[in-house]
């Protein structure tokens, strides 16, 4: 028969003269109780045989042991998920919403700034706009004289001298850049010299046969030469950047020419001051571009108004820093908020060399918190590092784990398992029912042999067995039983301690059957 051990009812504070008497008038009691439940069967009394308060039992479940590679590590934000938020301008906050602890979601104001350069930005667009409305203006006036016939001759000949002119600048420029080549050349000749000169004047002076200050002159005659050589590079430069400006004005003339001797030859109607209309609209256009590009660099909308814009919030999130007020001034080199998503984390852990085997990518892990030591959240490994730290001899691995909840916060320290190979079929008890006893692992459970416990499916008279079982791994707040235990099993989670602690103090007698 198994050992087994029986609660009796017992005054909680017992006086020494009268623990005879008391435990007497327990086991009359619990007789007249169980005198009742025959006659009554009635659940309420029933329980009340069960001295322990609070007590609670747990069904043992039959499930699958896995091996787990433990770590250290850390909870940290992705880096898209933590951003600083600074505004585009620099301008007065008018209003700062958002506090601390608040949630935000993506494009959700958090301030307005008042701002100069969005009021000037957003004049000179006004004034774009004035611009390009006139010159559109001025080239329907020009379109209408054209179609009257207005123009003659005169739009070829002016055509034709610009396009000399261009080529007699052409030249000029030409003549201009041989020059300066030459020029050059000639400076070029003279550092050579100067610098044997200025060496032979070194020798001299320290030999002490010239003076400091004939040392002198030689090496501001050969600073000179050289200032000489860059002022002729300088003027080549500037040849040839006119030469390319020259060639320019050619192709244009050149390009005006043909067109005005077309437009006369096939009597077509149009004229030199036609196309500068046109030309003015199209640089009316692009000075209006530019303008409202401008804004919208700024952060704000061309077609708004006023000197206000928005800073809104780049992701969704919660407010984990204000650093701004109403009142202040802000730059964009101001932080003024600090928003953090934390739906999912990052949990950073290092692997030792002789491990790395055992990992690799998309393998499911456990993560651990203290603040939560019931909680076990699910991970998958999402990177493993390529390099090893030199001291270590670690490399780091990254986890990513769903926080939905908000519980993980970023820099928790946490217990990584990363579950390496399965193990078959196993028992698993919460890890509160396992008691330590004489160097062995041992377990509470409700004695089911007395007859009102057959009779109400539970142990009604208050007695249990005392198993001694072999632990393995933990999962959670799981743990493996390898043997002694058979699944659904029930066993005490809550109040065996305070059985093995009766048991030791001899409140407790052994033998359900004998109850």
């Amino acid at each position: 028969m198994k050992s087994k051990i029986i609660v009796l009812f017992v005054a909680i504070a017992l006086a020494a003269a009268g623990i005879t008497y008391k435990l007497a008038s327990g086991h009359s009691h619990e007789h007249n109780h169980e005198h009742e439940h025959d006659h009554d069967h009635d659940h309420s009394d029933e329980a009340q045989a069960i001295s322990i308060p609070g007590l609670k039992t747990a069904v043992a479940i039959a499930g699958e042991g896995w091996d787990t590679l433990d770590l250290a590590g850390r909870i940290t934000v992705p880096s898209g998920n933590l951003v600083q938020v600074s505004p585009r301008i620099e301008g007065k906050v008018t209003s700062a919403h958002p506090k601390v602890g608040d949630t935000v979601r993506q494009g959700q104001s958090l301030a307005t700034i008042s701002s100069v350069e969005l009021a000037e930005a957003r004049a000179g667009y006004r004034q774009a706009l004035a611009r390009l409305d006139a010159a559109r203006k001025e080239l329907a006036q020009e379109q209408k004289a054209a179609q009257l016939g207005a123009y003659s001759v005169r739009p070829l000949e002016e055509a034709r001298s610009e396009n000399v002119e261009a080529q007699g600048a052409l030249s000029d420029a030409k003549s201009e850049l041989a020059q300066a080549r030459s020029e050059l050349a000639k400076c070029e000749s003279e550092p050579a010299q100067c610098t044997a000169r200025l060496e032979r004047a070194k020798d001299l002076y320290a030999d002490q046969i010239i003076s400091r200050q004939d040392l002198e002159s030689a090496e501001a005659e050969y600073k000179m030469d050289l200032a000489a050589v860059e002022s002729a590079k300088s003027k080549i430069t500037q040849s040839e950047a006119r030469i390319a400006k020259e060639k320019s004005r050619v192709d244009l003339a050149g390009q005006y020419l043909a067109r005005e001797e077309k437009v006369y030859k096939g009597k077509v109607v149009d004229s030199k001051a036609l196309q500068s209309a046109r030309s003015a609209v199209t640089a009316a256009k692009t000075d209006v571009d530019a303008a409202a590009d401008r804004i919208r660099v700024l952060g704000a909308n061309p077609n708004g108004s006023g000197d206000l814009i928005a800073v809104v919030s780049p992701i969704s999130g919660r407010v984990v820093a204000r650093q701004v007020n109403t009142g202040e001034m802000a730059s964009p080199s101001t932080v003024m908020f600090t928003i953090a998503n934390l739906a999912s984390v990052w949990v950073e852990a290092d692997v030792y060399e002789k491990d790395l085997s055992a990992v690799r990518k998309g393998q499911s892990a456990e993560i651990r918190v203290d603040a939560y030591p019931d909680r076990v959240f699910a991970a998958k490994v999402e990177t493993i590092g390529d390099m090893l730290t030199s001291d270590s001899r670690t490399v780091k691995i990254r986890c990513v784990v769903n926080n939905s909840e908000g519980l993980l916060k970023g820099d928790m320290f946490a217990k990584v398992a990363l579950i390496t190979g399965k193990r078959g079929s196993i028992v698993l008890i919460p890890k509160q029912a396992v008691l330590d006893e004489a160097g062995s692992k041992i377990v509470f459970t409700p004695c089911l042999d007395c007859p009102e416990d057959q009779k109400a499916g539970y142990s009604a008279c208050g007695s249990y067995d005392k198993l001694v079982v072999e632990t393995g791994s933990a999962h959670g707040s799981q743990i493996e039983i390898t043997s002694g235990l058979e699944p659904g099993t029930e066993v005490v989670t809550v109040g065996a301690y305070q059985i093995k602690t009766a048991l030791g103090s001899g409140k407790l007698e052994a033998g359900c059957a004998d109850h």
